[in-house]
């Protein structure tokens, strides 16, 4: 797209008014030191329906007798931009800058009449010592090309009772991590980088790359062993660190006004009975025993009850009493 496709386009799309008039297009960048004709707005118009004719099979730009040309349906549906937008403010590992940065290339896409509906959040400011988006795009670009790096892994110490970021001296050389990077994977919302490291030679390792600092690609050193394993299988191995690979029918008595909760987390495939007093029990099949699930159990107090399995209920009252214990010289 050209530099007067572009300018016009943004006039269409920044325009409060129901329509804009190819004569106001024409006014409005002769003010702006670009010289062009009537002829070419009109042009201009034609490119870029084109364009968007083969991007979202559709023209972008109506054009309506004696009001003038609008957009009536944004590139992006309002629940489209308004979700892409929703995951660049809540990220936990991005900068506000590199948030604002995102969000304005967004919006360069989105018309003043939608940007109007839109909800645009501001979370609490984040001090991030990094860039994601830096991060990222060094490593893939290493991946590609299969070039080892070398980068910082963070760890946290206190200084003046606060938390100070510092490095990691069990790297290839001290604080230097030298490593083959294969694949990227995310998990928790965080991403991980999947790589070689001469200092585990029987495995491949993974680093989060929030934790990652000075990423810097070398000239030499990649070390190509992929063939030796299964990237797949050990990313699902990484994953699997958060799951437990142990599977049981739980079976739990919970308060009624919990059911749209129990259906949040388990679904529909639970059988369930009525108690006493608005209590229900429910029996779900094929759940992991994890301790996400015993936190979640424990954060809802007096609402839930484990009835089985047998060693779920000893473990969660045990420490119940372990608690109980940690506190009792302040009851």
């Amino acid at each position: 797209m050209g530099k007067r496709m572009f300018y016009v386009l943004k006039m269409i799309l920044q325009t409060p008014n129901k329509a804009i008039t190819a004569l106001e297009i024409q006014e409005a960048l002769m003010k702006q030191d670009m010289k062009i004709d009537i002829k070419t707005v009109y042009s201009c118009i034609k490119q870029i329906n084109d364009f968007f004719n083969g991007w979202i099979g559709r023209d972008l730009i109506i054009s309506y007798h004696k009001l003038g040309y609008r957009i009536d349906e944004d590139i992006f549906e309002d629940g489209e931009l308004q979700f892409l937008l929703d995951q660049i403010a809540f990220h936990q590992d991005l900068n506000r800058e590199d948030q604002q940065h995102l969000e304005k290339k967004l919006l360069t896409l989105s018309s003043f009449h939608q940007q109007k509906r839109l909800v645009l959040f501001q979370p609490s400011e984040r001090q991030h010592s990094f860039s994601l988006f830096i991060n990222l795009t060094v490593i893939m670009k290493a991946i590609e090309h299969q070039k080892a790096i070398s980068f910082q892994y963070i760890d946290y110490d206190i200084q003046n009772h606060q938390f100070i970021e510092v490095a990691s001296q069990r790297g290839n050389k001290d604080d230097q991590y030298i490593v083959s990077p294969y694949s990227l994977t995310s998990q928790n919302n965080h991403y991980y980088m999947i790589a070689y490291n001469e200092k585990h030679p029987q495995q491949l390792t993974n680093y989060r790359i929030d934790r990652m600092r000075a990423i810097q690609t070398l000239n030499k050193g990649y070390i190509n062993i992929q063939e030796q394993f299964d990237i797949q299988n050990e990313i699902e191995k990484m994953m699997n660190m958060f799951i437990s690979h142990h599977r049981d029918t739980l079976v739990i008595e919970c308060d009624y006004k919990q059911l749209r909760e129990m259906v949040s987390r388990f679904g529909l495939n639970m059988r369930v009975q009525r108690l006493y007093q608005e209590r229900l029990l429910l029996t779900i099949e094929d759940v992991s025993i994890s301790e996400g699930l015993i936190g979640w159990i424990m954060m809802m107090q007096t609402q839930i009850k484990v009835i089985s399995p047998q060693y779920l209920h000893d473990d969660i009252k045990s420490r119940i009493k372990a608690m109980h214990n940690l506190y009792q010289d302040m009851l």
